[in-house]
C-alpha cells in the first residue's frame, strides 16, 4: 500500500518508496511494477505523471487526474509557485551553506541550467546533512551537483565513490542513496489554494543519523 499523502479531485500526492521506479521511462518501460501503477490501481483512477524521482530517491510524487490540471502546474513548476525540499547526507563534514549554479547536460547532450540551493542542519565527524531546494528539475540533479564538486551524497552508487559506500553500508547498515524528498508546495491551478505537503524521513535514514552523531 502506498501512503497517499494529500488527494483532492484533481490531483494524488504520495510517499514513494526507495527502489521503486516513479513511473515507465524509456529503457526501463517495461517494468510493470512502477508508482504510478501502484497508486493508479490503489485508487482506481487513471493518472497523469508531472514530475519524476530518481529510482533510488525516496518521497514525495505528485500525480494528476486531470490534463488540464497537469498543464496549468507544469507551467509553473520552475517559478516560485512551486517548492521542493530535499534531505541528504553529503560526505563532507565542513560543507557551508550555499548554492551550486551551473549546467547539467541533458540525455540528449544539451547543456541545461541547473541551480541547487542548500542549506546545513548539522554536521558530524564524518559528513553533513543538508536540505536542498531546487529551482530547476534536471535528471539526477542534486547527485550531479554535488558530485561534481567531489561533495558525493552518502549511498550513491551511480556518482559517489565505491569505498565511500561500502563504508556506509558496513558501518552504518546504508543500503540506499540517502536523498529523500521531504516538503513540496505549490499553489494549486484549480483553487488557488497554496497547497503544503511534508514527509518524514524513512526511519531507516533516521537511523543512519541517529549513528552518525
Amino acid at each position: 500500500m502506498i501512503e497517499v499523502l494529500y488527494e483532492d479531485d484533481y490531483c494524488i500526492v504520495v510517499n514513494k518508496p526507495s527502489g521503486l521506479l516513479t513511473h515507465p521511462y524509456k529503457k526501463e518501460t517495461n517494468e510493470r511494477e512502477n508508482l504510478l501503477f501502484s497508486v493508479r490501481d490503489q485508487i482506481d483512477t487513471y493518472l497523469y505523471p508531472i514530475h519524476r524521482l530518481d529510482r533510488p530517491t525516496s518521497g514525495i510524487v505528485i500525480f494528476g487526474k486531470e490534463k488540464e490540471f497537469i498543464r496549468n502546474l507544469q507551467e509553473v513548476w520552475h517559478t516560485d509557485l512551486v517548492n521542493k525540499k530535499y534531505l541528504a547526507l553529503v560526505l563532507e563534514k565542513d560543507l557551508k551553506d550555499g548554492a551550486y549554479n551551473f549546467a547539467l547536460k541533458s540525455e540528449s547532450g544539451i547543456f541545461q541550467e541547473a541551480t541547487t540551493e542548500f542549506k546545513v542542519i548539522e554536521h558530524f565527524e564524518e559528513s553533513s546533512y543538508i536540505e536542498c531546494l531546487i529551482k530547476t528539475g534536471r535528471r539526477h540533479q542534486i547527485r550531479r551537483h554535488f558530485s561534481r564538486r567531489m561533495q558525493h551524497l552518502a549511498g550513491d552508487r551511480k556518482y559517489g565513490k565505491k569505498r565511500h559506500n561500502d563504508y556506509f553500508l558496513e558501518h552504518y547498515g546504508l543500503k540506499r542513496l540517502f536523498l529523500h524528498a521531504h516538503y513540496f508546495s505549490f499553489v494549486h491551478p484549480v483553487t488557488n489554494k497554496n497547497i503544503v505537503i511534508q514527509s518524514k524521513l524513512p526511519k531507516d535514514l533516521q537511523l543512519v543519523l541517529s549513528q552518525c552523531k
